[in-house]
């Protein structure tokens, strides 16, 4: 829910302080705020297929939670490694399906992709997920 919470007033202020396609520098050279308008997925990939990414942003979030439930890993990481993935997967998933487009803002100069809170979140967390059930896995091989 915190996910959520921050990557929606994040991306509001962004949408009242800054024009579409407009910069503010943060750190000359590495980081920039810029408002970009992102009708795809990560990266501005697959622009004019918004009905089907919400359509499988539906089916992302239903995968977490049944993931939770097949997989019965006691970990806190774990949990809060889907929490962070479904944060972002709802956060992305609102925009698309009340206004038809994610609010892109996070620019960092070497990385070539502007990107928000949520998907820096589904990143983490898709990280941290693969460790920890990797961790489980070896555990299990052990025993």
């Amino acid at each position: 829910m915190c996910v959520l919470i921050l990557d929606q007033v994040t991306k509001y202020v962004v949408v009242q302080r800054i024009p579409v396609n407009k910069s503010v520098e943060i750190i000359r050279g590495f980081f920039y705020i810029t408002h970009v308008n992102n009708t795809g997925a990560a990266f501005g990939l697959f622009q004019e297929y918004t009905k089907i990414l919400t359509i499988i942003s539906f089916i992302a979030i239903f995968l977490i939670v049944l993931l939770k439930t097949i997989l019965k890993i006691n970990s806190v990481f774990y949990n809060v490694s889907l929490g962070f993935i479904l944060g972002g997967a709802l956060g992305n998933l609102v925009d698309r399906y009340y206004v038809g487009r994610v609010t892109d803002f996070l620019n960092f100069a070497f990385f070539g992709a502007v990107f928000n809170v949520a998907d820096l979140f589904i990143n983490i967390g898709f990280c941290l997920t693969i460790i920890v059930v990797l961790k489980e896995y070896l555990k299990e091989r052990k025993a």
